[in-house]
């Protein structure tokens, strides 16, 4: 089953013949091939065996493949839409946006979750805080800048900071969003939401009348150390107060260091709020619920184009009732009314003593479903037959789940029609129980429940295109319902994340089949050096790992990433490595994390140049530097150093005539031993060039 190919694609006679022609390989005394060889016969009824096993195994269909894996703890990965932020310029006073506020980004369409205001308020200034130093950095609001600011200086020293200047107060309890964008993280590991690695303790603190007092603060940039947003929280209770001092004019967020164990001192290049998420999604049909019936209220456009339907509970934990529009003529029954307003919205008002009927008080109480002129057409979806497995085919496919209903409507005991909103995986033994492939666009039901011979109309309905969602940075997005101001545009600084359809059987195979050869616990010297170099949030250049018999315990050595000469593991990466694989290694294994070890290697001898060859010694020891250079160099720890690769690199220079002599030997022979003209440095040790003492001389006339 985990074979990507089908096993039963061969057949038994090609099956037998690779077989045979196997058995010279594994058996000299095997040399009787016929078929009245016992052996053979052997042979003959294991092929056939395994091509009934092979076709079995083809046979499972990928629904009992799945069942299977669930078994594994593995699961169908649901579609996802992507998530992207926009920043809007030109703003000129804050606006509004709706829920479902669809935005255009070239063909591909992304959408608002909920409504919420836009453009009260901006980052006009950026600081950075060291000692007693405030320093103006507000050019990294300008994306077209090319300066870097160091977040806490070069240092990163305790008590330094980040200080953010808006020119509105934000609200109590109102959330804000950054993009952030960093330099230095090329050679990181992700980050990852599994592990607790910080490099840095950092409070983001909000001025009020009591001085500053500390807020609640999402860190998606792992203390400025990766690409991502933050998330920040006006506290409740704390107003924000105007700060004039220090060249500072407006309300200020900062980000304070309590304590720094950062390997590499955090440079931003690009800070971008306040930001608002659209997803990728396209909506058909959509479900609004109300809290309150007496303050129904919905979009104009929406209500003339007629394609709405209106349902609501007259009592708690009942089902709904279908509503329909009055045309006024007096009738009693399951009416509203409905009233235009000033800003060219409707008011939908229910009226007990008009019309005898109405919504009761409390929470859900009114539903608004809306179709768009092709749902419209195919909302109806079809009858229940009561069998499970039933597949009903919905209009659309790639459908988004996590907005997914449908509408059952069936026949209560008192003989009226009533209705229920239905979402996918719903649990219980009358409920009904169906799934969504979301891919192909079908609706499969489980068990009916007691839904046996209802109808089932679209509820709400959404289409995803999965990764084209997941755009680049730096797009453009139009609104297709003009917003206020009009000259507003609207773009993403980070680019669109998350955005997938739902995993097919055959890459949930191939997902179990690559993390079954991932190693996750530490047997093997490759495991450890794997397994190290998988830690989330950490640069690392080298690892060699080995088994060190005398003392019963694995070695590790280490070489971080860093601009120094020589670099060192800090104890946060000492603490955070050893934690890693302490939580992989076997039970009774030892582990030690050493630090990288250096030793010198120099080299002399006279070498002989043609003549009208310019910059031969530069060339000559660029050649030798390369070679030796293990620190910033592919070669890795322990690797021998051979002489005589060294030798001939020299030898093929073109401004090279011939070498009289030539020698290396290391400088410290603590940590490297000699094998000839060869160095072998121990298994912890990296080379680096020493001493170049070369006599360059012009190539005699006699040779």
């Amino acid at each position: 089953m985990l074979h990507l190919k089908e096993l039963s694609a061969k057949t038994y006679e090609e099956l037998l013949a690779e077989s045979l022609e196997k058995i010279p390989v594994y058996s000299k005394e095997w040399t009787n091939y016929n078929p009245a060889d016992p052996g053979i016969t052997i042979l003959e009824n294991l092929t056939a065996l395994q091509v009934i096993q092979q076709s079995r195994i083809d046979e499972v269909p990928p629904t009992l493949g799945v069942r299977l894996l669930e078994l594994l703890g593995y699961q169908l990965k649901s579609e996802r839409s992507a998530e992207v932020y926009l920043e809007a310029a030109g703003v000129r006073e804050a606006f509004s946006l709706s829920a479902n506020q669809r935005f255009m980004a070239g063909d591909i369409s992304f959408e608002t979750a909920l409504p919420g205001r836009v453009g009260a308020g901006r980052i006009v200034g950026v600081f950075r805080q060291t000692a007693d130093t405030l320093t103006d950095c507000s050019y990294i609001l300008d994306r077209e800048m090319t300066l870097r600011m160091q977040v806490f200086g070069d240092g990163a020293a305790k008590d330094a900071s980040l200080w953010l200047v808006m020119d509105e107060p934000p609200q109590e309890g109102e959330e804000k969003i950054l993009y952030v964008e960093v330099a230095g993280s090329e050679g990181r590991t992700p980050f990852s939401d599994e592990t607790d690695i910080t490099f840095a303790e950092i409070c983001w603190e909000c001025y009020t009348a009591d001085g500053f007092v500390s807020m609640q603060a999402k860190d998606g940039t792992h203390g400025f150390l990766a690409d991502g947003y933050l998330r920040l929280t006006q506290p409740e209770g704390h107003r924000a107060v105007r700060m004039e001092a220090g060249g500072i004019s407006g309300y200020v967020w900062r980000a304070r260091l309590l304590d720094s164990a950062y390997d590499v001192p955090p440079v931003v290049t690009y800070v971008s709020g306040f930001l608002f998420p659209v997803y990728q999604k396209e909506t058909l049909a959509a479900v609004d619920t109300f809290q309150d019936a007496a303050n129904v209220v919905i979009d104009g456009a929406l209500s003339e184009n007629g394609y709405i339907r209106v349902y609501a509970k007259e009592e708690k934990d009942a089902s709904y009732r279908a509503y329909e529009e009055s045309m006024g003529d007096g009738a009693r029954g399951r009416y509203y009314r409905k009233e235009k307003l000033a800003d060219g919205n409707y008011a939908l008002i229910f009226d007990r003593e008009r019309f005898g009927h109405a919504p009761g008080r409390f929470r859900n109480a009114v539903k608004i479903v809306s179709y768009s002129e092709e749902m419209m057409r195919h909302y109806d979806l079809g009858k229940v037959f009561g069998y499970d497995g039933q597949t009903i085919r919905l209009p659309k496919a790639h459908v988004v789940r996590a907005t997914f209903c449908v509408i059952a409507e069936r026949v209560a005991r008192s003989g009226e029609t009533i209705y229920d909103f239905l979402r996918p995986e719903r649990q219980g033994g009358q409920e009904l129980c169906y799934f969504l492939k979301e891919n192909e666009g079908e609706l499969v039901i489980r068990h009916p429940g007691k839904y046996v011979g209802a109808r089932l109309y679209l509820g709400a309905i959404a289409v995803t295109r999965g990764p084209e969602g997941n755009v680049r940075a730096g797009n453009t997005f139009v609104p297709v319902k003009p917003v206020c101001g009009g000259e507003i545009c609207f773009r993403n600084p980070g680019p669109g994340r998350g955005g997938a359809f739902q995993e097919s059987f055959e890459g949930m195979r191939r997902r179990f089949a690559g993390e079954l050869g991932r190693a996750e616990t530490a047997v093997t010297p490759s495991d450890y050096e794997a397994l190290v170099k998988r830690l989330p949030g950490v640069c690392i250049d080298k690892v060699h790992a080995w088994m060190d018999e005398e003392k019963n315990e694995v070695q590790v050595a280490v070489l971080p990433q860093s601009g120094e000469a020589f670099p060192q593991l800090s104890q946060k990466y000492l603490e955070e490595i050893g934690r890693w694989l302490d939580d992989r290694r076997l039970l009774a294994t030892g582990i030690r994390i050493r630090q990288p070890v250096y030793a010198a290697v120099s080299v002399n001898g006279t070498i002989y140049v043609k003549p009208h060859y310019d910059g031969c010694r530069e060339k000559i020891e660029a050649a030798l530097l390369a070679g030796l250079d293990y620190v910033h160099g592919s070669m890795d720890f322990g690797e021998r150093l051979c002489f005589d690769k060294i030798f001939r690199k020299v030898e093929e220079l073109d401004c090279v005539a011939y070498i009289q002599k030539l020698a290396a030997r290391a400088q410290n022979t603590a940590n490297v031993s000699a094998d000839g003209l060869d160095i072998v440095p121990g298994p912890d040790c990296l080379l680096y060039p020493g001493k170049i003492m070369l006599d360059i001389l012009p190539q005699s006339g006699g040779r």
